[in-house]
């Protein structure tokens, strides 16, 4: 029986909602879906904004555009699929040709900015999210991106470079030793720190003890 609280986001969604299509439904490693999707309309022309994507009746999960092409009004989507859910299971079983009922866009908080270094942090909920930065960036912007990832093997996601991260209690070392290493200085870079929550609040509060500006934001956990 779908609560009062599912029942008002459902009558929202039959009012504003949209219909996308499924163009592709591709693996990416033993981790990650991409999923490409064709959209009745344009999006504004910033980074991380989101798609709420009805997954099952009563059942919404936000998902980042990756990566968007305004020619052809196509939306990247890169779904972690590395953990049991819904959501996992939702992306898993999606073929061309599949119809996607959706909100949005929404979101669009985290920017490119102007520092000169942008250095994101998180796990793989978070790829499609740091992507979009990516996409975003100025030429003249380093761009480094630290992931905990379940595949350690990976260098590169789509055209983004990644440093994966220890998938255990291991990442902060990791994480600290690469820091350590590229010394990005406190005045003149930006980190992005998203993913489950209880990394967002680890990595945010040791960060912010470093100094720097850090942009954070938990997806869930």
């Amino acid at each position: 029986m779908p609560s009062i609280k599912d029942r008002a986001a459902s009558l929202l969604m039959s009012r504003i909602g949209k219909t996308a299509v499924v163009i592709s439904a591709d693996h990416i490693g033993n981790f990650l879906v991409q999923i490409r999707l064709q959209l009745p309309q344009q999006l504004p022309a910033r980074s991380t904004q989101h798609l709420k994507c009805e997954i099952a009746p009563y059942t919404y999960r936000d998902y980042t555009v990756a990566h968007w092409d305004a020619a052809t009004q196509t939306a990247t989507l890169l779904i972690d699929c590395g953990h049991k859910g819904n959501g996992s299971h939702w992306a898993l079983q999606l073929q061309p040709g599949n119809e996607i009922f959706y909100a949005g866009p929404g979101g669009g908080l985290h920017q490119p900015g102007t520092a000169a270094h942008m250095v994101c942090i998180g796990d793989a909920s978070a790829t499609g999210h740091f992507h979009s930065l990516y996409t975003h960036k100025s030429p003249q912007q380093t761009f480094h991106c630290f992931l905990r990832l379940e595949d350690p093997t990976a260098h590169m996601l789509l055209q983004m470079s990644v440093q994966p991260l220890s998938n255990n209690e291991h990442y902060f070392t990791d994480l600290h030793e690469w820091l350590y290493h590229y010394n990005f200085p406190a005045g003149n870079t930006t980190f992005f720190v998203a993913g489950n929550h209880q990394l967002v609040a680890n990595v945010r509060k040791s960060l912010r003890q470093q100094g720097g500006q850090v942009k954070a934001q938990g997806f869930w956990g």
